[in-house]
């Protein structure tokens, strides 16, 4: 749709920026498209020309060409000058000249010089300098002289003092060039719809070129094909129709130039969706069916006949694209007899919009129910939607008061009347009419005609004035459009002076009709009564004369039946036709005279009278005196059996007139004009009236008639009927005319149409009412045609069609006749819809019929019933099969029509046979897990799971569930703890059902479910055998909470990790935590607010207390952080509730009024958040952890109490007592966890109890205490170590009170207990550290802002043996990524033994671990070893910034310490002086202050300024914490190996000769000589440096030197040189002197005196890298047992590799000797004969060289069992281990992988062993250098 007309001319810019004139630009409403632009120059065109949408129906639009080309200019350094200059259209040899435009647009002098052309293809004039003022412009000429058809480019320079540009020069060729856009975004469109976009082509090349386009389907363009002249352009027009819903992207190539050649393309992009219509019905009523469905309907109700009744209905587009949609109706035979129509044949629905269709109904047939079909089906029909409407036609309801109206007798020349109401009861018009001529009968009605509207009733008047004396009766039709005719019967009797006949009364028509039927009322009454007499008539119970029943053979009389009132209208004797034979008839009834213009009367109308009765009647006419028709004679009589002629004449009176009338006459029995006559009364006959329709005109040959106006309403078809049936319609002429109208109805000549009336007039506004009727005959309709001549004139001829038919009994079957079943299990039934349409116009009956034998098989629903015209039907079939087999079935439906009473048989009927054809299998069910597993699952909580059933089998299955609980057992009348959500369905062949199992347990127990299923069978309701289906398991548990781990910081950061364990009461928590929740409990599962008062009710019997210690007033906060884990399988919500999260918010009125103390001081600890947590509440998974903050504010002196609800939900409810005590600031103050002490269980008969170390802050021997006194420091605790040795197997108690200097003693109660451990044996767990040690876990608590962390907070080393070395292998964890922190361990001092960790300092990189050893060596004392150590983390960066300006701070320490100022007031200054004094640059900083300076005395005489600045020292930045605990119990060696099997395991670590350390012996020689370091002048420093140089560079240049060096290093230094002594010396020496031999290996002995000289320092367990004990002691606790027997069985094959290394280094020693002496014996001069002396001497050598051999044997066993020896060999498998353990960490080594052992081909060449091959080439690992940590951090 367009909405303005746009211009046809698109002219292009001189700038080559094609653009729409935008006076004649117009949007599309239909479709709007926007091009993808990747280049400017196609840019405008394409948007412009897609947004246009052009109305002319022309597609291509030619422009006019284009002005000459604007230079694109553009201004550099305030000079305006064009990009380019371009030569078009220039021919070879002649020159072309363009100006160039120079113009200065700055407000300066521009001055500039240019160069020529490069080629001499363009040149200008000889350059030379321009100078341009503001605004003004030069223009340059350039000259182009091509020599050849080619393209020429050059470039004109332009220099500045900013700088140069130049201007391009190019000439080119004529070409053939079109552009288009690249790309064509056309607007979505859906499936089956049409959108549209256009897009402009271009010719921007020089030449006439002729294009062509070449693209696919769905997209089509217009035009194809064109010719585009230089400058001009076509609209081209994309059209795009979509048959399938994908995203569509075509490329249209369009093909111009020479032979095509060139082309230029564009890609066209568009989008089809499936358009989507919802159907809804509007004002939806009781009867409506708007459900979501395939079929809706839509009932109009009952409308009256000839009028219409809308109904909407409203088609929503939910879709993104518009819908277009059809509607169309069921095609039917014929258009006409549609009465349901929609106007809205097709149409769109916007996206999102939504639109209302208009439905009619007209029905035109009476008492109808019409039913058709709408089919909605939107575009590419991806949907259909069936809408069924049904309308049901009324017509008028006209009855009359009185169907007989008795005037009884009248006088002659009297005139009587009577009222009769007409009434309508229907809601809808009425049209009526009697059918009498009431000015030529002796009856009339006033109102003849008229009209009814709904609910109305009229007052007729009927009269009665006879012109004879006789009996008159007429039965008088009441003709109504659209409704059969009713008859009311006249009656009346005229009596005169000399004739008074018998009186007719009502009784007298009953008897009368019943006389008819019985054909009785041929006779006159005179021969009735003697007939009567003669007893050859008698009389019934009612009176009515019949045949004695003698001689009817037993056969009841005749009674008169009932004649539909159409069938009486048309068939009452005046044609072929009758029901009853007429007792008299005239010949013709209808007459018509033609013209009889005058002056002469036409020739009378010959009239013949029979009479058909065995008496003899008199016949009267009645005539109006001014009626231009009369008959004559006018009376008469006429024998029996006899006839009589009549003249009828016609007389117009006026000319040019029309004239029609109905003559009236009445036959009677002569013997009735005399009431004497009659005997019996039942013989009494009414008379006969004879009508004779006459009409004639008196218009002259030359005049024409007046031209009719009316109205003619003829419906186009006959009702339905069946075979043999009449059919009969009414038609409506209405005179719209001021004037008569007279008609005349006749039938086309083979017609088999009755018409009645067939003439008479019509007054002016008066209607006329016909009735038609027919015998339709045949299946196919058939065309009845009559005409209609109006004012008895040709012209006026109307010729009028009708259709009729015979209505077939057929139906139409949609299946053919055949119909499937589905596979079908045995015992169980399907179903299959059978669906056949009513195609005739009847209401048909029908019935199927199963034969017996299958009727258990098959069964349909319903089996019979109505189908109406039209209307679709789907019955269901019901398959039943009883065995595995396929079956087969033939049956019948029988269809008649409907309306038929129940006994009557059908007259016709038809038949179908229908094929059935089904399957009988047998199937199972099962479940997709046979095993079905909830988990665990909350106690009191819903879970559900669901159940996958699968049906394998070929046939749908019908089913019900069983679910039985096996464990815990079912209680009676109580619901099982797990839910199904049905218990019956049926499942499809090939598919998988969902059943939603809920479990909702009411215990902490083990579940299980058995569900088991039986198939239903549909034939007898009944369940099969039951099958087990799967088996359902369930744990229910509570969830489970636990506190991992705790740390302080703030005010309680002194105290230890195992004293805030027992502050808190963390055992007690945790055995809480473990327990089940009381009933009272789970009173509310969640946190609720519930309470009304400030201290809310406690449904919790569990009371702990929460102690946070003490603290100064206005000290930093207590912070505590839990570690909370969820140690059970279930997810858990956990919630610390304030008594205020537990009360109810009331109003102020609702408040207590009077608070206690109690409540207040709630109150003020709430509102100050004197205890605070965070976070409040939470949530946990499974095995996850969470930190939680407790703080305690020191804000009010005195003890705080807050009561904490500890919330798990669907858990335990414990009550946490928040305590925490604030002191005065100089006040003392020991703060007792607790008044009672438990010590460790002892076994009796111990020579050696353990050493029990209790962390109190108290100082009281008690049984006996090692330290009875002691200091506490501020904010620490003190350690009190006690000895319980136990006599007897008893528990020991005694009260101890504590004194504390200056503050309250206190009493704490010790208990111990002694055990016999014969007594009680391995049941006995007191010797197991785990019983006592609550704290050994698994934890890594991280603070807040902490970067690094340690693997394992904890170290639990278990029981050892005393003097044993016990080592951990753990990481330091940086987890940060830019940030270097540097760690540095706090030494713990030990009573007893010693901790120590290596390495104390380092750096930890970013994203990086650091290894660190912790040993534990153990004192010879039996102890229980419980150490926190502290590691101090500082940010690198921070401490080197500290070190900086720490450095500073010294050496102005120094510079202040050296320098001072004298002031003497009573001195005078001299110039002198003043000149000799320094002029110094800096101005000398403040003094150093750490505190107050003294007052200094007045003596001094010095002048103090008033205020003195201070520099104090930098102070090292705040640490973090990092705690690691660390416990053990140390068992004497007897005690170890009586009771432990681990004692191979431990090393037993000796302590070597101690000699002072290097910072002993620094302080002694610093005691010696304290001026050895003192401060050394320059000149010393410098003499010394000077010395130094001069040595070390003679050194350098000395050869003799280098070569010495040289000869150290090649030497091979023996592996036992290093054990060298004085006696091996010696022992050398002597064989010296013996012999001459090479030097001998240096004694092993000597190693030891060396090894011992050994600073302590440099002992290997004071390595970094070593200090691991051996085998399963080096490896972190965590790691799995199998690796830690792995690990030993690494260490001792090390162990024994080493050792055996070692024997065979001896061997090779010895075998180097004796080959020593081998060689230096062939050096000795020729043997001499061998003596008695030499052979004496030989073996004194001999046994010399073996007792050498023993002692080294001895000096080698001695050396084992050396603590050096033993230290070193500990030290080097430490070492190793851990280095592996280290390279398992970082994952370059799997210890867990599978060995793979290699066997190596022997070696030709023997391997010789060096001790540089055994020995590590590096024992000690460097450590990286880190910045030195200060000494006196706090």
């Amino acid at each position: 749709m367009l909405t303005q007309a746009p211009s046809s001319i698109m002219r292009s810019r001189n700038s080559k920026d094609h653009t729409m004139n935008s006076g004649g630009s117009c949007l599309s409403t239909s479709t709007v498209a926007i091009p993808a632009i990747n280049d400017s120059s196609a840019a405008m065109s394409a948007c412009s020309t897609i947004s246009a949408r052009p109305t002319s129906s022309m597609d291509t639009q030619m422009h006019s060409p284009k002005k000459q080309e604007r230079v694109k200019k553009r201004v550099i350094w305030g000079i305006e000058v064009a990009e380019e200059l371009h030569w078009k259209g220039w021919e070879l040899g002649k020159e072309t000249t363009r100006s160039l435009v120079l113009k200065n647009r700055s407000l300066k002098l521009q001055k500039m010089k240019y160069r020529p052309p490069k080629t001499k293809f363009f040149f200008t004039v000889i350059p030379q300098p321009i100078f341009l003022s503001p605004g003004i412009t030069l223009t340059l000429p350039i000259i182009f002289r091509p020599l050849e058809a080619k393209e020429y480019v050059d470039q004109l320079w332009f220099e500045k003092a900013e700088g140069m540009f130049c201007v391009g020069l190019r000439a080119t060729l004529p070409c053939h060039r079109l552009i288009c856009p690249p790309s064509l975004q056309l607007p979505m469109c859906a499936v089956g719809d049409t959108t549209e976009a256009w897009f402009c082509l271009d010719n921007v090349g020089d030449l006439p070129t002729f294009f062509t386009w070449e693209f696919s389907s769905p997209f089509q363009m217009l035009p194809t094909m064109g010719l585009l002249e230089p400058g001009q352009a076509s609209q081209i027009k994309v059209t795009f129709q979509p048959l399938t819903a994908v995203i569509h992207e075509v490329q249209a190539t369009c093909w111009y130039g020479a032979g095509s050649r060139q082309r230029s393309s564009i890609q066209l992009q568009a989008v089809a969706k499936c358009a989507q219509l919802l159907v809804s019905i509007k004002h939806k009523c009781l009867e409506d069916q708007d459900a979501e469905g395939f079929q809706k309907l839509l009932y109009f109700g009952s409308v009256a006949v000839g009028c219409t009744s809308e109904r909407q209905i409203r088609l929503h587009n939910p879709s993104a694209v518009n819908a277009p949609f059809r509607i169309e109706i069921s095609p039917d035979e014929l258009a006409e007899d549609q009465a349901f129509s929609c106007p809205t044949a097709r149409g769109v629905v916007l996206p999102g919009e939504k639109k209302c269709v208009s439905v009619f109904f007209h029905p035109k047939t009476l008492d109808t129910r019409t039913v058709d079909y709408f089919s909605i089906m939107p575009s590419g029909c991806a949907s259909k939607t069936l809408l069924k409407v049904v309308g049901f036609c009324r017509g008028p309801a006209v009855s009359l008061q009185h169907y007989c109206v008795n005037f009884s007798w009248v006088n002659l020349g009297e005139r009587s009347e009577q009222p009769l109401w007409i009434e309508n009861q229907s809601d809808c018009t009425a049209y009526f009419q009697f059918a009498i001529d009431c000015l030529e009968s002796v009856f009339s009605i006033r109102p003849a005609f008229g009209t009814l509207v709904g609910k109305a009733r009229m007052t007729l008047h009927c009269a009665f004035q006879p012109t004879h004396p006789i009996i008159c009766f007429r039965r008088v039709a009441c003709l109504i459009h659209h409704q059969d005719p009713l008859f009311l019967d006249l009656m009346g009797t005229c009596h005169s002076d000399t004739t008074k006949p018998a009186i007719l009364k009502p009784q007298h028509l009953t008897w009368y009709r019943i006389h008819l039927a019985r054909g009785l009322t041929l006779y006159p009454p005179d021969i009735l009564d003697a007939m009567l007499k003669e007893k050859k008539l008698a009389q019934d119970q009612n009176g009515t004369l019949m045949i004695p029943i003698q001689d009817l053979e037993d056969m009841p009389a005749p009674q008169y039946p009932y004649i539909p009132p159409m069938t009486e209208f048309f068939f009452d004797g005046t044609s072929d036709m009758t029901i009853f034979p007429p007792p008299v008839s005239i010949e013709p009834v209808e007459v018509d005279f033609g013209a009889c213009p005058g002056p002469e009367a036409p020739n009378p109308i010959p009239l013949c009278l029979m009479n058909h009765t065995k008496g003899k009647i008199m016949v009267v006419w009645t005539r109006r005196s001014d009626c231009p028709f009369w008959v004559t004679p006018e009376t008469c009589d006429v024998p029996p059996l006899k006839s009589m002629a009549m003249r009828l004449h016609f007389q117009p009176p006026h000319p040019n007139c029309l004239y029609a009338v109905e003559l009236e006459a009445f036959a009677i029995y002569k013997v009735l004009q005399n009431y004497s006559n009659i005997e019996e009364d039942c013989t009494m006959c009414p008379s006969w009236c004879l009508t004779v329709r006459a009409q004639g005109h008196s218009y002259f040959s030359g005049f024409e008639h007046h031209i009719p106006q009316y109205s003619l309403d003829v419906p186009k078809l006959f009702p339905a009927v069946s075979s043999g049936e009449p059919t009969y319609r009414s038609l409506l002429l209405v005179n719209k005319d001021c004037m008569l109208l007279t008609f005349s109805l006749a039938p086309q000549r083979g017609s088999d149409v009755i018409l009645r009336p067939t003439s008479g007039l019509v007054a002016p506004g008066a209607h006329q009412i016909f009735l038609i009727c027919t015998y339709p005959k045949g299946s196919s309709w058939k065309q009845h045609t009559f005409y209609l001549q109006c004012n008895a004139s040709p012209q006026y001829l109307k010729e009028v069609s009708m259709y009729s038919r015979e209505e077939p009994l057929q139906l139409k079957l949609d299946t053919h006749k055949s119909l499937y079943f589905k596979p079908t299990w045995v015992g169980c039934s399907s179903t299959s819809p059978f669906t056949f349409r009513n195609p005739s116009r009847l209401p048909l009956q029908f019935e199927w019929r199963v034969s017996e034998q299958h009727r258990k098989l098959l069964a349909v629903q319903p089996s019979r019933g109505l189908i109406q015209p039209s209307e679709r039907l789907t019955l269901t079939w019901t398959f039943s099969p009883l065995e595995e087999t396929k079956y087969l079935f033939q049956v019948g439906m029988w269809v008649w029509e409907a309306g038929l009473s129940p006994n009557a048989n059908p007259a016709a009927t038809t038949h179908y046979m229908l094929r059935l054809v089904g399957v009988g299998l047998t199937s199972s069910l099962s479940a997709k897990e046979k095993q079905l597993d909830f988990g665990n699952v909350l106690v009191n909580s819903k879970q559900s799971r669901f159940l996958v059933l699968l049906n394998d089998g070929n046939c749908t299955l019908y089913y019900r569930l069983y679910l039985e609980q096996g464990s815990p057992e079912a209680v009676d009348n109580h619901p099982l703890a797990l839910q199904l959500d049905q218990t019956e369905g049926s499942m499809p062949p090939r598919s998988q059902d969902t059943i939603c199992l809920t479990a909702y347990p009411k215990h902490q127990s083990q579940y299980s479910w058995t569900i088991s299923y039986s198939l239903l069978s549909h034939r007898d309701n009944k369940a099969g055998e039951k099958q087990e289906l799967c088996c359902v398991s369930l744990v229910a548990v509570y969830p489970l909470l636990s506190i991992l781990d705790i740390s302080s910081m703030g005010s309680a950061e002194g105290i230890t990790r195992k004293h805030l364990w027992r502050l808190f009461s963390l055992d007690l928590l945790n055995s809480y935590l473990e327990r089940d929740p009381t009933p009272c409990e789970l009173t509310y599962k969640v946190p609720t607010r519930h309470s009304m008062s400030q201290i809310p009710r406690i449904l919790t019997p569990l009371r702990l207390d929460f102690n946070f210690g003490a603290a100064p007033f206005k000290a930093p906060p207590s912070v505590v952080f839990l570690a909370l884990k969820n140690n059970g399988v279930v997810p858990l919500d956990w919630a610390f509730l304030f008594p205020s999260d537990q009360r109810i918010d009331v109003e102020l009125w609702a408040e207590q009024a009077e608070l206690n103390s109690t409540e207040l001081h709630q109150m003020r600890v709430q509102d100050n958040c004197i205890f605070s947590i965070s976070p409040k509440a939470g949530s946990l998974s499974p095995g996850q952890e969470q930190m939680v903050e407790l703080k305690y504010s020191h804000l009010f002196i005195g003890t705080d109490h807050l009561p904490v609800l500890f919330k798990v939900s669907h858990g335990r409810e414990i009550l946490l007592n928040f305590i925490g005590v604030t002191v005065k600031p100089e006040q003392k103050y020991v703060h007792f966890t607790s008044t009672t002490h438990q010590f460790i269980p002892v076994p009796i008969g111990d020579t050696l109890p353990p050493r029990q170390v209790q962390e109190k802050n108290f100082d009281h021997p008690i049984f006996c205490c090692l330290n009875p006194k002691g200091e506490i420091q501020p904010g620490t605790t003190a350690r009190v170590l006690w000895i319980f040795s136990p006599i007897e197997a008893k528990t020991y108690m005694v009260d101890v009170p504590i004194h504390i200097l200056g503050w309250n003693s206190a009493l704490i109660h010790f208990q111990g207990v002694g055990y016999d451990p014969h007594m009680m044996g391995d049941t006995a767990p007191f010797h197991n550290i785990s019983s006592w040690d609550n704290s050994s876990i698994h934890s890594r608590l991280v603070v807040p802002g902490q970067n690094v962390f340690l693997s394992q907070s904890h170290i639990s080393l278990g029981n050892i043996p005393v003097q044993s070395k016990c080592s951990r292998l753990l990481f330091l964890n940086n987890i940060s990524k830019n940030e270097e922190i540097a760690f540095s361990w706090q030494p713990s001092p030990l009573d007893f033994g010693e901790v120590s960790v290596s390495p104390m300092i380092g750096v930890v990189a970013p994203e990086e671990m650091v290894p660190f050893v912790v040993t534990l060596r153990a004192s010879v004392h039996a102890s229980f070893y419980s150490v926190d150590l502290v590691c101090k983390l500082y940010p690198q960066q921070l401490m080197r910034q500290y070190h900086e300006e720490l450095q500073e701070w010294k050496d102005e320490k120094v510079r202040q310490e050296v320098e001072f100022t004298i002031t003497d007031r009573k001195m005078k200054k001299r110039t002198c002086c003043t000149a000799c004094e320094p002029v110094r640059k800096y101005k000398t900083l403040p003094p150093i202050k750490n505190q107050q300076s003294v007052s200094r005395p007045a003596s001094w005489k010095l002048q103090t300024p008033k205020e003195e600045m201070s520099w104090p020292c930098p102070q090292p930045p705040s640490p973090g914490m990092l705690c690691l605990g660390l416990t053990a119990r140390a068992h004497a060696t007897d005690y170890f190996l009586a009771n432990f099997s681990e004692f191979p395991c431990h090393f037993l670590h000796r302590e070597m000769p101690k000699r002072k350390a290097p910072t002993e012996e620094s302080e002694t020689s610093k005691e010696k000589s304290p001026n050895k370091w003192g401060p050394v002048s320059k000149q010393k420093k410098q003499l010394l440096v000077d010395i130094l140089t001069t040595i070390i560079r003679g050194l350098l240049e000395d050869k003799n030197f280098h070569e010495a060096v040289d000869q150290s290093l090649v030497e091979q230094v023996p592996y036992f040189c290093q054990f060298w002594n004085e006696l091996s010396t010696k022992f050398k020496d002597q064989k010296n002197t013996l012999y001459l031999m090479p030097v001998l290996p240096v004694s092993s002995s000597s190693w030891e005196d060396g090894k011992g000289k050994q600073p302590k320092e440099d002992r290997p367990e004071h390595d970094p890298g070593l200090g691991k004990k051996e085998e399963g002691e080096e490896e972190e606790k965590g790691e799995e047992e199998e690796e830690e027997l792995e690990e030993e069985e690494e260490e001792e094959e090390e162990t024994e590799e080493e050792e055996l290394g070692k024997e065979e280094i001896e061997k090779e020693e010895e075998r180097d000797e004796k080959g020593e002496k081998v060689s230096w014996a062939g050096i000795r001069p020729t043997p001499q004969p061998e003596s008695q002396e030499s052979i004496q001497w030989q073996w004194q050598q001999q046994l010399k060289v073996m007792v050498k051999e023993e002692q080294e044997q001895d000096e080698k066993e001695a050396i084992r069992r050396l603590p050096a020896f033993t230290n070193l060999q500990e030290a080097l498998l430490e070492n190793m281990i851990q280095n592996i353990l280290v390279e398992a960490s970082r994952g370059e080594v799997v210890l867990t992988s599978r060995p793979r052992v290699i066997a190596l081909p022997p070696l030709c060449v023997p391997r010789i062993l060096t001790p540089d091959t055994l020995l590590p080439t590096q024992q000690a690992e460097v450590l990286h250098p880190v910045i030195p940590l200060p000494t006196d951090l706090p």
